[in-house]
């Protein structure tokens, strides 16, 4: 049901990525693929070859408390009930439809 948004958020999250790589390091940032990868697994090869001057032992240890992180919290949500997560996903949905946008910078 939700499978757009996923592609959406993918696709944003990775360009997000992509971007801030090129301004944390412009020349061991990865660069755009000119012809996407055929299938998965060479999609895989192509970024785990990119990445590997990139990712720090800093930056290893930071992903690997992100996803204890998220694993402990997909275990509470798997635990509740059909009603229970509706009212949550609906709730998530309400607050950020809601959020007041970021300040604009004005100049003085």
């Amino acid at each position: 049901m939700f499978g757009f948004l996923k592609t959406m958020f993918d696709k944003e999250a990775q360009e997000a990525i992509d971007r801030r790589a090129r301004q944390l390091a412009p020349s061991r940032a990865p660069k755009p693929a000119a012809v996407p990868a055929p299938n998965r697994d060479a999609a895989i090869a192509r970024m785990q070859s990119q990445v590997k001057d990139f990712v720090t032992p800093e930056r290893q240890a930071l992903i690997a408390n992100a996803m204890a992180v998220h694993r402990a919290k997909q275990n509470i949500l798997a635990d509740l009930d059909d009603e229970s997560r509706a009212k949550l996903v609906a709730m998530a949905i309400t607050t950020l439809l809601h959020q007041d946008p970021p300040p604009e910078k004005t100049k003085k």
